[in-house]
């Protein structure tokens, strides 16, 4: 089994459990970085820190220690 590249924006979304258009609001900041291919986003493996970053900042990306509290609730 071959190691994943690059990412489509939902898939992205689905990794985050976030909704697709934050993802895309997202790559879209980061300018030329993401390639296009007709509609879609190529996001590559070694943005997703980048992109995470981005979406803590945003509050769009829940902690872990957040997720673990409403995990127990």
């Amino acid at each position: 089994m071959s190691i994943k590249t690059h990412y489509t924006v939902g898939e992205v979304a689905e990794l985050y459990g976030i909704p697709n258009w934050k993802i895309r609001r997202v790559a879209d900041s980061l300018g030329d970085t993401i390639p296009r291919v007709g509609q879609y986003r190529l996001i590559d493996r070694s943005t997703l820190g980048a992109i995470a970053a981005e979406l803590s900042r945003q509050g769009w990306l829940p902690s872990p220690e957040t997720k673990e509290a409403t995990a127990c609730q």
